[in-house]
């Protein structure tokens, strides 16, 4: 039987989905929505979610540590969980995680840190090591592990970066061509959606809790 690595802390007022799959070392800041159907996926070290971060359906983050493309998408099919019927809400939780040969949960890699209030749209794939405050990820744009996304940055649906790269503060990202401009204002904050969800997930999905203690 494999060995189960993973370590999920979870602070006060976040909420996590229990249909999520998270695996490794993960720590989720207080006031974080995490929905159905993400994927935190901490292979190559631990991923670190700052307060208020916004993840929405289908959404992936993962620490890739050293793994080839080849090995990455490998480890994305094994790792895939499958669609499951409706259930009430206080019927026992299957087990959404297919097993894998790629057992997350490594502590001495680098971690993946991720700021506060950052948003992360449906269907985002997300592989940068370093992100900071108050930036939103449109749906579908992908984020290499090289790239460096700094504070209030907007990268727009379907752009892709998979070049070694900084964006500087306030950086907007669109059009085909990765299009570059700043803006002189960080994004809004999502505090008004994050109320709302936190008190509507709970009623429809079960919640994940964490494996060891927290302090608030």
């Amino acid at each position: 039987m494999m060995m189960n690595n993973d370590v999920l802390r979870i602070a006060e007022g976040a909420v996590v989905c229990a249909e999520a799959d998270v695996r490794g070392h993960v720590t989720i800041g207080k006031k974080a929505v995490i929905h159905p159907k993400v994927r935190v996926l901490a292979f190559g070290g631990p991923i670190v979610i700052g307060e208020g971060c916004l993840i929405e359906e289908q959404s992936i983050i993962i620490n890739r540590g050293d793994l080839s493309d080849e090995d990455v998408l490998k480890f994305l099919k094994e790792t895939e969980t499958k669609p499951v019927q409706h259930r009430s809400r206080n019927a026992p939780l299957r087990s959404l995680q297919a097993q894998s040969n790629y057992v997350c949960g490594k502590l001495n890699g680098p971690p993946l840190q991720i700021g506060s209030f950052n948003v992360f749209e449906v269907g985002t794939y997300v592989e940068s090591m370093s992100i900071g405050n108050n930036n939103v990820f449109e749906s579908k744009c992908k984020i290499g592990q090289d790239v460096i996304v700094n504070s209030g940055c907007v990268i727009s649906a379907f752009c892709v970066l998979d070049k070694p790269d900084e964006l500087p503060d306030r950086t907007v990202v669109y059009g085909t061509n990765n299009i570059r401009r700043i803006q002189q204002d960080n994004p809004p904050t999502q505090t008004p959606q994050l109320e709302f969800l936190a008190k509507v997930l709970p009623n429809f999905h079960n919640l994940k809790k964490s494996t060891i203690p927290t302090s608030s």
